[in-house]
């Protein structure tokens, strides 16, 4: 006797995908797997949604893995995240680093090259170990340490 079959990652990932979006033949919401007549959880997703993914839009049947429980009563899943808008901080946190340590470097130069990479100065913290080291100039925007 053997045991349920483990659905590959490739398979969890169409799901994943495919479950993104809402069906627009049975109407089952993002984060749960489409929904037979009878109730139950269908075998396969229905074509018009997993076509809206791209990388599985010209196949013609895409299972539903076993983790889903085909075959078994549906009930909605858990509908994935809401992106998170570009005016709310993310996981996403970028900050600078500048040092100055020989006559050839410049902390400005630096400074600019993390700006262009959207770190600000106000996220950037530069160093300067003393005024041994050559340094050209100090900056008035970032904390010297």
């Amino acid at each position: 006797m053997t045991g349920p079959q483990q659905p590959s990652p490739s398979d969890r990932s169409d799901a994943d995908g495919v479950e993104r979006h809402t069906c627009p033949k049975c109407d089952a919401q993002p984060g749960s797997p489409c929904r037979s007549r009878g109730g139950a959880v269908a075998s396969a997703y229905h074509t018009r949604r997993f076509t809206k993914v791209p990388r599985l839009a010209k196949l013609l049947r895409v299972p539903t893995p076993a983790d889903r429980g085909p075959g078994r009563p549906w009930r909605p899943g858990t509908p994935p995240p809401a992106p998170i808008g570009p005016d709310l901080p993310s996981a996403d946190i970028r900050i600078g680093y500048a040092r100055c340590s020989t006559l050839g470097q410049e902390l400005d130069s630096q400074l600019d090259a993390l700006s262009k990479h959207g770190i600000p100065r106000d996220r950037t913290t530069a160093r300067s170990p003393g005024a041994t080291s050559g340094c050209s100039r100090t900056p008035k925007t970032a904390p010297s340490t």
